[in-house]
This record gives C-alpha cells, sequence and structure tokens, in this order.
C-alpha cells in the first residue's frame, strides 16, 4: 500500500491567503482508510470539503489521530472544529465506557486549549475525544480528575521526553492493515520562537518508509537522532518560511537583501528553502517537500502565471541546490499537493543484484536524469462545481528523460484542478 500524503495547508502564519489555508496536512499510512492529521489550522475543515479526488477522497469522519507540532494559532485553531464535525451530537443516554473516537497528540497546554474551547462554546457529543500531551521534564502536568474533564473528553497520558535526548519515542503506533507492517510514531524537539516538536512515522519492517514532518523551525537538529535510526527518511517535509528572490526573477522581491531577509527569517524562528535543502542532505532524505510557505509566495492559479511560477520554481531551485542530490528536486507544497511513496516489496537475490549493478553505473551516463517514479504524476482536472455536467478529466503525463517535471509543475486550468505526484 502507497502512503499518501494530502498538503491541506500550505501557509505560513501570515495566511490564510487567497491561494493558501494555514497549516494542516493529511497521512494516509494505515491502509484501512484511517487518516491522521498534522496541525489543523483555522478553515481546516473546510478544506476537506473543498478538496476533491475521486481516486482519494478525504473524509473527516476517517480521522483517527491529530498530531500538534506547537501551540501557535495557525497550526491549532481548526481542532475545535473538527472535533465538532466528526464527534456525534449527543444521545439521550451516554456510554460512559464508549473508547475514544480521536486521539490528539501535541505539547503542554494543547489538553487545556481544547477542554476550555469545548466548556465555553456548550459542545456536548456522543462520541469521545482523549488528549495525550507530550512533556519536556520541566512542564507542568494537566490534571484529568472527573472534575476537569469535558464531558466527552477521556484521561489523556502524560508522556514525558526522555532525559538522555528529549525525545518522544513510540508515542502512537498501528498496523498497516493492507501489508502487515507495523507503524510506529516517534517525536522529537526542534528550535522555534516556543517550544516545537517534528513527528516521525516509520515501519518497523520492509519496505522501512519513513516520514520526517516538521513543525516551525530555524533548527530541527534534535530530531535527528529518530532521522537517523534504521532506514534513512523516505520523505522530508520542512518548513521554508522565506527568502530572497534575485532581480532576474522578480524585481519587487528583489528589493530585499539575502542578508536582511535570513536574519529576519531567523529572528522569528523559521527557516530559508536553503536551510531546508542543507537539513535534507544532513539526513540523507530521499524526497524533500517545502511547507509554511510565506504571503510573498502565492501558488499558481493559471497556467498563465508565469511570474508566480518563476517565483516558487526560484525557491524549489534554491532547495535544491542545497541538497546537493544528483537527480531530485525539492518541491514547493501548494494546497490539495498529494505526494505518494509507493510501496515496493522486498527484493528477491536477483533483483537486488540487478539493482546493484544499476546503482554501480557511471553516474555521467545518468547526468540530467530524474528516476521514474520521480518524473512520473497524474493530473485530475474537475469542472467547477456549478456547472451542470460536473465531468471529470483524468490525464497521465511522462515527462523526457532530459526534462524536468517542473515545467508543467504549476499549470492549472483552474482551481479545481487537483494533482496527484507519485514521488
Amino acid at each position: 500500500m502507497d502512503f499518501i500524503i494530502t498538503f491541506l495547508g500550505t501557509s505560513s502564519g501570515g495566511g490564510p491567503s487567497e491561494s493558501r489555508n494555514c497549516s494542516c496536512l493529511i497521512a494516509d499510512v494505515v491502509g484501512n482508510g484511517n487518516l491522521w492529521m498534522f496541525d489543523c489550522a483555522e478553515g481546516s475543515i473546510r478544506q476537506f470539503s473543498i478538496h476533491y479526488n475521486e481516486k482519494h477522497r478525504l473524509q473527516p469522519n476517517k480521522l483517527t489521530k491529530i498530531f500538534i507540532t506547537h501551540m501557535h494559532a495557525d497550526h491549532i485553531m481548526g481542532i475545535v472544529p473538527v472535533l465538532r464535525n466528526i464527534l456525534y451530537p449527543p444521545l439521550a443516554v451516554l456510554d460512559p465506557d464508549r473508547p475514544p473516537k480521536i486521539e490528539i497528540f501535541g505539547p503542554a497546554g494543547i489538553r487545556t486549549f481544547v477542554r476550555s474551547i469545548l466548556k465555553m462554546t456548550h459542545t456536548k457529543t456522543s462520541d469521545r475525544y482523549v488528549v495525550h500531551e507530550l512533556l519536556t521534564h520541566t512542564d507542568p502536568i494537566t490534571p484529568c480528575g472527573p472534575s476537569d474533564l469535558h464531558s466527552s473528553e477521556l484521561a489523556g497520558r502524560d508522556i514525558l521526553c526522555t532525559l538522555e535526548d528529549g525525545l518522544w519515542r513510540d508515542i502512537s503506533g498501528a498496523r498497516n492493515t493492507f501489508t502487515g507492517t507495523e507503524l510506529i510514531v516517534d517525536a522529537g524537539p526542534i528550535q522555534h520562537r516556543d517550544p516545537c516538536i517534528g513527528y516521525v512515522v516509520r515501519e518497523l519492517t520492509s519496505p522501512n518508509r519513513k516520514l520526517v514532518i516538521l513543525g516551525d523551525t530555524f533548527d530541527p537538529s534534535g530530531i535527528i537522532p529518530l532521522c537517523a535510526e534504521g532506514s534513512p527518511p523516505s520523505l522530508l517535509i520542512h518548513e521554508a518560511t522565506d527568502t530572497h528572490i534575485p532581480v532576474d526573477v522578480d524585481f519587487g522581491l528583489s528589493k530585499r537583501s539575502p542578508e536582511t531577509v535570513l536574519q529576519k527569517t531567523l529572528d522569528k524562528g523559521h527557516s530559508t528553502p536553503g536551510m531546508a535543502g542543507a537539513f535534507a542532505r544532513r539526513i540523507s532524505a530521499e524526497r524533500l517537500v517545502l511547507n509554511h510557505i510565506g504571503g510573498r509566495f502565492p501558488s499558481p492559479r493559471q497556467s498563465g502565471d508565469n511570474r508566480r511560477r518563476a517565483i516558487i520554481r526560484e525557491i524549489e531551485q534554491q532547495a535544491t541546490k542545497a541538497w546537493g542530490t544528483s537527480g531530485r528536486r525539492a518541491i514547493a507544497a501548494f494546497d490539495y499537493m498529494t505526494v505518494v511513496i509507493p510501496f515496493h516489496e522486498p527484493e528477491t537475490g536477483r533483483d537486488r543484484e540487478r539493482s546493484q549493478r544499476y546503482r554501480g553505473q557511471d553516474a555521467a551516463s545518468n547526468a540530467g536524469r530524474e528516476p521514474n517514479e520521480y518524473r512520473r504524476y497524474r493530473d485530475v482536472e474537475m469542472s467547477s462545481p456549478s456547472s451542470s455536467s460536473n465531468q471529470r478529466r483524468e490525464r497521465s503525463e511522462y515527462s523526457e528523460p532530459h526534462r524536468h517535471h517542473s515545467d508543467r509543475e504549476f499549470e492549472y486550468s483552474d482551481h479545481w484542478k487537483k494533482r496527484r505526484r507519485d514521488y
């Protein structure tokens, strides 16, 4: 079964904007239709209703876990609307032993935040939720006594980090019902203005895929031990809030000097595309997606939007250059973009020998070529929902060996065009 990551919000905290909602992404990794959400900005529940992909439809009631990276408003303000949507209205008689329908994981304070808003808005539900807090040894513990809990809340765990490295290991997991592999979620501290967490989702057995999903950060080195254990990360999702744009790409954005932009970005606790690429190289990430894009860099909305396309391409090139991985390009995320991490069956002896022969070829013979799994993508076009026919057209395209996929990467027919990218 493929891992499917869908971005419902890709804007930095200055959003939402006309082309991006704030932070939220969905991971379909369990194999039974259940979904895991990472961060939940205001408007995330609406993003579900706008998103449409017949081959991979996202339904809020399939959410079983929400992982929060930090307590800034652009990452948490959508939690309560999501809970109100997926937890059913109260029944005449509540079952006190009913298990939680959804689990929330996050830093200190997330339990009080959710509990307080639900109480203040007089929200009552029949289904239950639970909040597990990831605590350092200096964080206060939020009580979960009978008088403290919301009527829909079950007592959660207080998960302390290890004293040695400050990591939270095996905080959650699941068995992939399609492949039978065990999935484990670990977490680690990353540096931002305020306490922030990055998450690592990994398979314990072949094909040993690993997802590294970071919150806002200017230094994620605290999570490196989790990235280094076992196989290298299959996908790194790293923020790239701001950057300098050269004058030959855009005159208006070039007025800020590289030094000014870098210092301002660091002062706010964020990263540039180059910093994201450097970290991807440091942890040997196989794929890199840039997220949390600043408001100066809106997504292209039409095929003729050459200015926006050029700016986004420049952001990707900066990250790709710092990444320094031959044959791979960093991708700047946009709302509703889907990234697919394919499932590969374990290699047989003959396959392994053939694969080793390929890896041993002269690198010059493959210069400029991108692996097939990276070049391949599928576009799904939809007419506007207001159209009476509501016809859909699906098109698969393959780029030529020496033609970068970015030539077509930001071509949109209209707002309702969606893309599935197979890495």
